[in-house]
C-alpha cells in the first residue's frame, strides 16, 4: 500500500492545528458560563428583594381618605308641607233676594280686585223700603216739630201760672215726656232709613278683598238667602306652607319676634317646576301642637305674590294650593364644624382616620347637626385629620393602612354653606 504524500501532509497539520482550537473553545465557555452567572445572580438579588418588599406592602389594606378642614356651616332644614292660603272665605250674602246679574269675570280661577262687584240681587223690594223709611222720617220730623210748639206754648202757661209745683209736675205741664218721646221716634226712623240705605246697598255683592276664586256656586236667577254660599275665595296677597319639621331641629330655626325676623326658606316644587326654579318663603311662626306621633313640629312659612302678579315676578312660577312641596329652611350658622358624609359615620358616633403612622385610628365625634346629605361634627375631628371614606368590612385599631387618593378639599362633604 502506498501513501500519497499530500494527504499524509494533510493529516500532520490537522494535528497540529488541533490544541489551539481547543483552548478557544475551552475560552468562549468560560465566557459564557461567567456572564450567564452574572445576570442570574442580578436576577436572583432583585427577585430576593422585591419578595421581602411586597408581602409588606400587601398586608396594608388600600384605603381612599379625605382630610378635614374645619369651617362655618350654615345647617338647612329640609322638610315637606302643603300650600295653605292665609286667608279665605265662603262668601254670602248679607239679604236675601233673586240673582239678577252675574259679572263676566266671576268665575273659578279668575283673580278679582277688591271691592270689584261680582253679582246683582233683584233690588226693588229694597228700594221700595228706603222710600217708606224717608216718608217715616219725614212724618217723625213733623210730629216733632208739632211737639216743640206745644212744649213752647206750655212754658208760656206755666210762667203765667206763677206756682210753684214739684220738678215731675213742671215736667208733666211743659210736656217733657212728649217730646222726648217725638225726638226717640225720629231717632228711630234716622236709624230705618239707614238700615234701608244699607239694605240696598248690600244687594251689589262686592268682593272683599284682593281673590283668586276657587269655586263659584250661585247661577243667575237663583234665589238665594243669607245662608246662602255664593262663592269660595282665597287672598292673593299671601299663602302660607305648613312645613313639618322634627322638634330636635327646631334649635336651629329663627322664628319673628324680639327683633329677628323669621328664617329664610327656599321652596322647591320638582315634579311642576325645572329642578333650578325655585320661591322664596320666610318662618313667620311655629304652630302650637305636634302631629300625631309627637315628633313633628309645624311651622308655618309664608311666600307673598303665590300667583307671581306683582311687577317683577313674572317669572316667577305660580304656586298652587294643596300642593306638597319641599322647603329647605336655612337655620343658624355652626362655627368650626367638619361637614361629613352620613356613611361616613360609624357605631357609636366613630369616625375612622388614617394616624400619623397610617394605621387606623378610631375616633368617637360630637355631632351637631345630621340630616340625609350630610353630618355636621363639632369635637373629635381636627384640621388636617385624614378621614378613612373607604368601607372596611372588618376593623382593628392600629390596622396598616395604606392611601389610594387623598383629597385635599377645603370641605370633605360638600363645600361651606357660607
Amino acid at each position: 500500500m502506498s501513501i500519497d504524500p499530500k494527504e499524509l501532509k494533510s493529516q500532520t497539520t490537522s494535528r497540529r492545528l488541533t490544541p489551539a482550537r481547543g483552548l478557544m473553545q475551552v475560552l468562549v465557555c468560560l465566557i459564557v458560563l461567567v456572564l450567564g452567572g452574572g445576570i442570574a445572580w442580578l436576577f436572583l438579588g432583585t427577585a430576593d428583594d422585591a419578595g421581602r418588599q411586597q408581602p409588606a406592602e400587601r398586608s396594608k389594606r388600600l384605603v381612599e381618605v379625605q382630610v378635614a378642614e374645619r369651617q362655618p356651616h350654615t345647617v338647612t332644614v329640609t322638610a315637606w308641607g302643603q300650600v295653605t292660603p292665609s286667608r279665605s272665605l265662603n262668601l254670602t250674602p248679607r239679604v236675601s233676594g233673586r240673582v239678577t246679574e252675574l259679572a263676566r269675570d266671576f268665575e273659578a280661577g279668575s283673580v278679582l280686585a277688591a271691592g270689584e262687584q261680582l253679582l246683582q240681587l233683584d233690588a226693588q223690594d229694597y228700594e221700595l223700603s228706603l222710600t217708606r223709611a224717608r216718608s217715616a222720617l219725614t212724618q217723625a220730623q213733623a210730629d216733632l216739630t208739632l211737639e216743640q210748639g206745644q212744649q213752647a206754648v206750655a212754658q208760656r202757661e206755666y210762667e203765667l201760672l206763677g206756682e210753684d209745683v214739684s220738678d215731675a209736675e213742671r215736667a208733666l205741664i211743659l210736656r217733657r215726656p212728649q217730646l222726648d218721646t217725638a225726638r226717640a221716634v225720629v231717632a228711630s226712623a234716622e236709624a230705618d232709613l239707614a238700615d234701608a240705605r244699607l239694605d240696598l246697598q248690600r244687594t251689589e255683592i262686592q268682593t272683599p278683598f284682593e281673590a283668586l276664586v276657587l269655586s263659584r256656586d250661585v247661577a243667575e236667577g237663583a234665589e238665594v238667602s243669607t245662608s246662602t254660599t255664593l262663592a269660595e275665595l282665597v287672598g292673593v296677597k299671601t299663602w302660607w306652607v305648613e312645613l313639618s319639621v322634627p322638634v330636635n331641629a327646631l334649635k336651629w330655626l329663627s322664628f319673628p319676634g324680639q327683633g329677628s325676623e323669621g328664617s329664610t326658606v327656599t321652596l322647591r316644587y320638582e315634579s311642576v317646576w325645572p329642578s333650578h326654579v325655585t320661591r322664596q318663603g320666610r318662618v313667620v311662626r311655629l304652630l302650637g301642637q305636634l302631629e300625631e306621633g309627637g315628633r313633628m313640629a309645624q311651622v308655618l312659612v309664608a311666600v307673598d305674590d303665590p300667583l307671581a302678579r306683582l311687577p317683577g315676578n313674572e317669572d316667577q312660577p305660580r304656586l298652587l294650593l294643596g300642593a306638597y312641596i319641599r322647603g329647605e329652611i336655612q337655620g343658624r350658622t355652626i362655627e368650626g364644624a367638619v361637614a361629613l358624609q352620613p356613611e361616613w359615620i360609624h357605631a357609636n358616633n366613630t369616625v375612622w382616620l388614617m394616624d400619623e403612622n397610617d394605621g387606623l385610628a378610631m375616633r368617637k365625634v360630637d355631632i351637631a347637626y345630621r340630616d340625609a346629605e350630610r353630618v355636621l361634627v363639632t369635637e373629635g375631628i381636627e384640621d388636617g385629620d385624614r378621614i378613612v371614606t373607604s368601607q372596611i368590612s372588618v376593623v382593628t385599631e392600629g390596622m396598616p393602612l395604606r392611601v389610594q387618593e387623598v383629597d385635599t378639599s377645603s370641605n370633605v362633604a360638600g363645600g361651606s354653606d357660607v
